[in-house]
């Protein structure tokens, strides 16, 4: 009997899954803020083509049984955290375009990237996203509001098109350079009395260092100041426990994307009951905080001072009541702290594993910059090898592995007529690692992003871990200055080397995180 109940809810919750991609989906048609997506033009199609166009139903699939699908192949691959490579096995059984069926939900995977180009291309003047289940469930549970990752329609563009002046504008994300530079040093500052201090030379919980410099320089931007969490002040306590609780909402949301959330939540399991307790704290916490520093920006602008970052200028938009600030500002610091942090991680590892590539980096930079000198802005533009050390890094280990869509009209694929309100998955780990696009495609290679090389071959499309399109990621100059801020200061500063016994591979938990901690040492270079 709990057998059948549980199965009947599961045909409950995907009926209801599907229902709220296709009512999201008609509510989006471009965009006046939507950079074009160039799509290689295709001929009109004539009535033989039209005649001779598959339905859905023909898009390869994989055998599952029914009512849970083929959940019991990805237990078996691994799970959750395994995802990326049981959908890479697929792909590599069933081609560039399959059908992954759970319930009563169809989703299209895709690897092609001219076929995920033309997703992009359609998506529509209110592109809309998958968000996981879990999170909405739980935003319905607690009757609140969350920021921009959360909205469609009207109320998403106008306040992307809000966003996007103050974070995707290369002439105001590098208004804190200097913001930035200074959490760097002392960051970099506590490297080299920490490694020295260790016997081994390794700077532990090298995760939570990157998390605290992530949330850190983030929040000069949003805030205006420091938050102290690099060099603990006054917020100490509270802000490594916010750390925490960030770290466990997306460690166990990638737990409730095997479970059914709503099974979850109904037989409140220890995994929801974790989730849940994570997410009050986190966005408590984050709520906290903004509607303080709320209040001293206007004590400040009341005293005639000027003062700086996101926050203050959403404070000016008399559209934007107190409440959706608070909410926005909230979900841009737990987004940035998971994402922003493991790229660097991975970035500093692919390095400390290929000393050789790091050496490379290492001789641009001096002869750049004078000794002694911090990086600026300026030095990193004549310095081409920090950008593709982020791009080969993204390529190997895209921190998104799938971007989704949900089309609101139909689309032809190759030989497939695929109907409107169908979610659209984009396998980001399958092409990054694709040989018909990268030559050698496991090696980590940053020169093959070099696009004066004579050997360099056309990868315009290959990989984009940011997105692309109006609805591409919000954060992505940000972390770009961020990480080449950081990746080349410390290679400016220390010699890495890899502590870690194994290779470390990838375990999903939404983001691509790695399956072990990853250890460095960090030896001071000699000046």
């Amino acid at each position: 009997m709990a057998c059948r109940r549980i199965l009947r809810q599961i045909v409950q919750i995907t009926a209801q899954r599907r229902k709220r991609c296709t009512a999201a989906a008609a509510t989006t048609a471009g965009c006046p803020f939507h950079r074009p997506v160039k799509a290689a033009p295709e001929a009109p199609l004539t009535k033989s083509d039209v005649d001779s166009l598959k339905p859905f139903e023909a898009i390869p699939a994989p055998k599952g049984l029914p009512l849970v699908g083929t959940l019991f192949d990805l237990i078996r691959k691994g799970g959750s955290q395994k995802i990326h490579e049981y959908c890479d096995m697929r792909h590599r059984e069933l081609g560039p375009i399959f059908r992954e069926k759970l319930g009563t939900v169809d989703a299209v995977v895709l690897s092609d990237k001219d076929y995920i180009q033309r997703v992009y291309y359609s998506e529509g003047r209110y592109p809309v996203h998958m968000v996981p289940e879990a999170w909405l469930i739980y935003n319905e549970l607690k009757g609140i509001k969350r920021g921009l990752f959360f909205m469609d329609g009207e109320q998403w563009r106008d306040r992307r098109k809000l966003l996007n002046e103050a974070l995707l504008s290369m002439g105001e994300v590098t208004k804190y350079e200097q913001a930035f530079n200074d959490v760097v040093t002392d960051l970099t500052d506590r490297w080299q009395t920490v490694s020295r201090r260790e016997k081994d030379g390794v700077v532990p919980n090298l995760e939570n260092e990157l998390y605290n410099w992530s949330i850190e320089t983030l929040g000069t931007m949003v805030f205006g100041r420091r938050l102290g969490c690099v060099l603990p002040p006054q917020y100490k306590n509270q802000m490594h426990e916010f750390v925490y609780y960030v770290q466990q909402i997306f460690t166990e949301s990638a737990k409730l994307s095997v479970i059914p959330p709503k099974l979850a939540s109904t037989l409140k399991l220890p995994v929801w009951r974790r989730f849940v307790n994570a997410a009050d704290h986190a966005l408590q916490m984050a709520r906290e905080y903004t509607e303080e520093r709320i209040s001293e920006i206007k004590n400040l602008q009341a005293a005639g001072e000027e003062v700086p970052g996101v926050l203050s200028q959403l404070l000016q938009c008399e559209d934007v009541s107190r409440d959706e600030t608070v909410n926005i500002v909230a979900d841009l610091i737990l987004a940035a702290a998971d994402t922003t942090s493991h790229a660097t991680q991975w970035a500093l590892y692919s390095l400390a594993k290929h000393p050789e590539c790091q050496e490379k980096f290492f001789s641009q930079i001096k002869a750049v910059v004078p000794p002694g000198q911090i990086i600026t802005m300026n030095h990193l533009e004549k310095i081409p090898y920090a950008m593709w050390i982020i791009k080969e890094t993204l390529r190997l280990y895209p921190i998104a592995s799938f971007l989704t869509r949900v089309l609101p009209e139909k689309i032809v694929l190759g030989d497939y007529e695929i109907p409107a309100g169908k979610l659209f998955v984009m396998s980001q780990y399958t092409i990054g690692r694709n040989p018909e696009e990268f030559e050698n495609p496991d090696s980590f290679k940053p020169e093959r992003w070099d696009r004066s090389s004579k050997d360099r071959r056309p990868m315009s499309n290959g990989c984009m871990p940011f997105g692309i399109g109006a609805r591409s990621c919000i954060g992505r100059r940000v972390a770009e200055l961020k990480m080449r801020l950081l990746l080349a200061r410390a290679v400016q500063r220390f010699h890495l080397e890899s502590a870690n016994e194994r290779d470390v591979g990838i375990s999903m938990r939404l983001i691509t995180a790695p399956d072990e901690p990853i250890r460095l040492r960090f030896k001071q270079r000699s000046s």
